[in-house]
């Protein structure tokens, strides 16, 4: 119930952007992984941009994906619904520490979507393309850094 509230909420958020034709710009941040692997990562700082995440989205580049920035470390959700491609979820917290992770997420193919939730709040969920995890050997306790665009 919690959950469906919450989606309705950011759906209401979603669609009154939407009808308000508002095109928000795309940012991308750095984040350098364990062992020097930079990634250019889209920013999602907007409840639009949370909401909409990668939904719809046919192709990741290998060093790229999405970074959630929240305003304070919290227990925030990640969900596959409309997503087309599986992801990898990992959740850092404030101090830049990798907190938890989901490998191969796979896309939402019925209702109701499997909702991902670290056991530990972040302030950051990054969403990049499945096997990265594994590639890099990401694990929690890692630190990574992220640099984010400057605010205008």
């Amino acid at each position: 119930m919690k959950y469906l509230i919450n989606f309705i909420v950011l759906l209401v958020f979603f669609i009154s952007g939407l009808a308000k034709n508002k095109v928000q710009e795309v940012k991308f941040a750095t984040v350098i992984f364990p062992k020097g692997h930079i990634f250019q990562l889209e920013v999602a700082d907007t409840m639009e941009k949370w909401i909409r995440g990668l939904m719809f989205r046919k192709y990741i580049a290998d060093n790229g994906g999405m970074l959630f920035v929240y305003p304070k470390d919290n227990f925030y959700s990640i969900w596959m619904k409309n997503c087309f491609i599986s992801l990898d979820l990992i959740w850092v917290d404030s101090k830049g520490r990798v907190i938890y992770i989901v490998e191969n997420a796979p896309p939402c193919k019925k209702e109701p979507c499997p909702v991902y939730e670290p056991m530990m709040k972040a302030r950051f969920v990054i969403e990049l393309k499945a096997g990265t995890v594994k590639k890099l050997n990401i694990k929690p306790g890692d630190r990574i850094s992220i640099i984010l665009p400057e605010k205008k």
